[in-house]
């Protein structure tokens, strides 16, 4: 920066500091930033992305929100009070708790596979909230397979269960499902399961043993669709 447009530039980084820390953004842009004839600095062209978890904290900038920009999953997601990041891979992901997805996802890439979403259906996880989860996870095209990994502590594995039947009885759904229930109310979580007999849905008793299925089933399910 040229020594004459030290302050005003500063001053400029100041005021984006100010609007990135107040207005809750992930990403406060200039650019370009030009310096006139006249130095004097300009903004061209600006940028500002907003946690959308601060909304509430911000009803005056609801109204410039863009829906047309925002992924139709993640936005899906919101709506149904689900937490949703999209990723790149094909194997969709629900866990409950974020730090249990996050080791999934782990799981999932060290047995070769490729995640295609973080979705954490929180504590006390409903049979309606699955039902909702499994209709944002296969409304993403890519997804080819299903991980469910599940550890009971105020979720019911019986809950989880039963939505997931309520999901296949109510959805269109043609791809594996890899179903793992540990904690509360496990056995009759693997019980109704068992008895509902659905199509395509395997229960592993293990978070890695689950990893390792779900990877096979969804290159499995790859290849017959490129037949």
């Amino acid at each position: 920066v040229a020594a004459d447009v030290v302050r005003p530039v500063g001053s400029m980084l100041e005021r984006l500091y100010r609007v990135f820390v107040e207005e809750d953004a992930t990403l406060v842009e200039v650019n370009p930033l030009l310096v006139t004839a006249k130095r004097e600095v300009v903004a061209l062209d600006a940028k500002v992305t907003i946690d959308g978890n601060a909304l509430y904290r911000h009803k005056e900038t609801v109204e410039f929100r863009n829906p047309g920009a925002e992924d139709p999953q993640e936005r899906m997601a919101e709506e149904r009070g689900l937490i949703y990041v999209k990723l790149d891979g094909n194997i969709g992901i629900l866990g409950n708790g974020a730090g249990l997805v996050m080791s999934t996802l782990d799981v999932v890439a060290q047995a070769g596979g490729e995640p295609a979403n973080f979705l954490d259906a929180g504590g006390g996880s409903k049979a309606e909230a699955i039902v909702d989860a499994v209709e944002v996870i296969l409304s993403n095209p890519n997804v080819s397979a299903v991980l469910f990994n599940i550890f009971g502590g105020i979720t019911r594995c019986d809950e989880v269960a039963n939505g997931l039947v309520t999901a296949f009885g109510q959805l269109d759904v043609k791809v594996p499902f890899v179903v793992r229930l540990d904690g509360t109310n496990d056995e009759e979580g693997r019980r109704i399961l068992a008895d509902a007999a659905l199509a395509n849905v395997h229960v592993e008793k293990t978070m890695l043993g689950a990893a390792a299925r779900v990877v096979e089933l969804a290159g499995s399910a790859a290849e017959t669709a490129t037949e």
